[in-house]
């Protein structure tokens, strides 16, 4: 794959090229079943089409369903088929983002400059060089080869310096560093070993369904409180995840990239034998218990900080990102 020296934005900046799928997915991929060819025929022409039919609308502008199918072709051999209209949901949001940034980028008036622009594409020819894997191809070559081109790159890469040069001010040194102290766990490898009960919400209908599920975890936190039966019993007798046949036990996990921020976030504010208030994700409501800390290593700021500086660049595109869309006029289809 590619290596993309665009910045801030995740996949969404490596042309959405990027997106990745848990070996999970790929493990589970089905073995397709040749069809006839008048129906291979019936489907090319269907696609054809829906070609042109818009999928989305953001702020006035449009994406349509042959945007997406260039980029679900990226993936399509490696997905199962009944993954596919979840990865177009990823990528009308990837998209969706696209578009928001650059409306923002072009309200603002961010301009980066073409020099700007050529040295950073400079920088992704030279990483093409030097990797083996790719020697003799150019740019256009293995940007082609993953389904991408030049104008994809050129925008993902405008996109992120952008930003970068829009949040300048939020990375200065002194910035970077009070982050670092503030968050050193997240760098130095220190590891939690966690249990929790969850109530999950994901497959609920309505408000009611909901409330019962808040009620369901507070029960749950009263329990914990009375101190009649241990985290790992209550865990067994009303967690929803597979993980309650151990007692809740998640295992050991680090600060970022294994579990999801608001749950991550909690646990690493705990201490050994703590439990957590009720806390929501994705998934539903949690209730955490720590049960282990292995303290991470020491580490050199200087070293870090091109990793922390990106790390603060990121959180901050994201919430641009979440009050673009709140602000936004958009229509999915």
């Amino acid at each position: 794959m590619l290596k993309c020296r665009s910045k801030v934005l995740g996949f969404v900046l490596c042309g959405i090229a990027s997106i990745c799928f848990s070996s999970s997915v790929m493990a589970s991929k089905e073995k397709e079943v040749a069809a006839p060819k008048q129906q291979e025929k019936t489907a090319e022409a269907k696609q054809t089409d829906d070609s042109k039919k818009v999928v989305a609308i953001i702020n006035g502008e449009s994406i349509t369903k042959a945007e997406v199918e260039r980029v679900l072709e990226r993936f399509k051999n490696q997905l199962p088929p009944d993954r596919i209209a979840s990865v177009e949901k990823q990528i009308i949001d990837g998209l969706v983002a696209q578009k928001l940034f650059l409306q923002f980028i072009k309200e603002n008036k961010v301009a980066i400059g073409d020099d700007a622009l050529k040295t950073e594409l400079d920088k992704v020819r030279e990483d093409i060089k030097l990797n083996p894997g790719l020697q003799g191809k150019s740019l256009e070559e293995v940007l082609e080869s993953h389904g991408s081109n030049i104008e994809d790159l050129k925008r993902d890469i405008t996109i992120s310096l952008s930003l970068e040069k829009y949040f300048a001010d939020t990375v200065s040194d002194a910035k970077v560093k009070d982050y670092f102290e503030k968050n050193r766990q997240i760098y130095d490898g220190t590891e939690v070993q966690a249990s929790h009960i969850l109530v999950d919400t994901r497959n609920l209908q309505g408000e009611e369904d909901l409330a019962k599920a808040k009620q369901k975890i507070e029960k749950v936190k009263a329990e914990i409180a009375e101190g009649k039966k241990d985290f790992a019993k209550l865990a067994e007798e009303y967690s929803d995840c597979p993980s309650a046949k151990k007692g809740g036990d998640l295992g050991y996990f680090a600060r970022k990239g294994q579990m999801v921020e608001p749950f991550a976030e909690a646990a690493f504010a705990l201490k050994v034998g703590e439990v957590s208030d009720v806390v929501t994700t994705q998934f539903g409501y949690h209730i955490i218990k720590v049960t282990d800390i292995k303290k991470g290593e020491e580490i050199d700021f200087n070293e870090l900080k091109p990793e922390i500086k990106l790390d603060i660049l990121k959180q901050n595109a994201d919430s641009l990102l979440d009050r673009l869309k709140q602000q936004a006029k958009i229509e999915i289809k």
